[in-house]
């Protein structure tokens, strides 16, 4: 196997499993609002929070962590 062709496999690896993981994420969704009966205030919650992208959701994570720790201090 030459350069090209491992590259060509791991751009068709990529591309796949970028698309099922967006599908996965999608029916997720419809399973959410479906199932769960959801009002207009937690669907519009719910919306706001896939809006975020990956370093706002994991810089909320990480202020949380230092908060709770802060506390575990304090106590």
């Amino acid at each position: 196997m030459d350069w090209l062709e491992i590259f060509g496999w791991v751009m068709a690896f990529s591309i796949a499993t970028s698309l099922f993981y967006r599908k996965g994420v999608r029916s997720g969704i419809k399973h959410a609002l479906t199932t769960l009966h959801l009002d207009h205030h937690q669907t519009e919650i719910l919306n706001k929070e896939l809006k975020k992208d990956g370093y706002d959701v994991a810089m909320e994570a990480m202020k949380k962590d230092i908060e709770a720790s802060n506390k575990s201090l304090l106590n």
